[in-house]
């Protein structure tokens, strides 16, 4: 009995060494520039994927990557135990979905205009009766619909933002660091940011099934990347 007891013991031990050391995470994002974007070569790039590419390198822990529509990589991330999200905004609503490593980067919400949007709008209140564009189960679209804006959402950010450019929206929600990177890509100088209502954080947003000694690791290389300015200079970059 005990020799048999032994065995599963160490059966179960080895398991447990494999799920935290073997196992890759199952890593996924979606195009969403400049955090993540598809390259013209097939290869994902952007400044997210590059701290996070650098974090599990530094940590030894082997990954796979995966790029997809945000909703469909959302709903892996919360139902695989294998899986890790980003660029994910920690929220209230999703605190308890996942174990978070981070911050990677702070990301500033912000109402943006165009050359047919309403004049004189200086707050959230004043354009709580116009149509927003959203992009589709965005944190800042999520939001605003919270609070009972009305928000058009769909999965093309660059669609609201020639929506915007034609009028067909009156205003567009997105995060400051995306915004530049879009509107500059779409060469549209007449949109641009009248206010600004939240700071977040992006985060790697993982499985609550990630093995502790995993998420350690993971978290204490994110400190060092940051203490030793890795952070930084690839921010810098984008």
């Amino acid at each position: 009995m005990n020799k048999a007891f032994g065995r599963l013991c160490a059966a179960v031990a080895l398991c447990a060494g494999l799920v935290a050391h073997g196992e890759p995470v199952r890593l996924l994002t979606e195009d969403d520039p400049p955090f993540n974007i598809l390259e013209d070569n097939g290869q994902i790039g952007g400044v997210s994927t590059e701290m996070v590419r650098e974090l599990f390198r530094r940590a030894d822990v082997p990954y796979t990557l995966t790029l997809m529509p945000w909703i469909r990589a959302y709903h892996i991330a919360v139902t695989d135990k294998t899986a890790c999200l980003y660029s994910t905004t920690r929220t209230a609503a999703r605190e308890k979905q996942f174990r978070w490593v981070g911050p990677l980067l702070n990301n500033a919400w912000a109402i943006y205009a165009g050359p047919h949007s309403p004049a004189g709008m200086r707050s959230l209140d004043d354009i709580r009766q116009s149509a927003i564009g959203g992009y589709l189960g965005d944190a800042v679209a999520q939001y605003l619909i919270e609070r009972g804006f009305h928000v058009q959402q769909i999965n093309d950010d660059a669609r609201n933002v020639q929506m915007l450019a034609l009028g067909r929206i009156d205003f567009w929600a997105s995060g400051v660091f995306h915004a530049r990177y879009l509107l500059a890509k779409l060469k549209q100088p007449d949109i641009h940011p009248i206010i600004q209502f939240e700071t977040t954080s992006l985060y790697l947003a993982c499985s609550p099934s990630l093995p502790d000694a995993t998420l350690q690791r993971l978290l204490d290389t994110l400190t060092a990347m940051r203490n030793d300015g890795t952070l930084e200079r690839i921010r810098r970059r984008y």
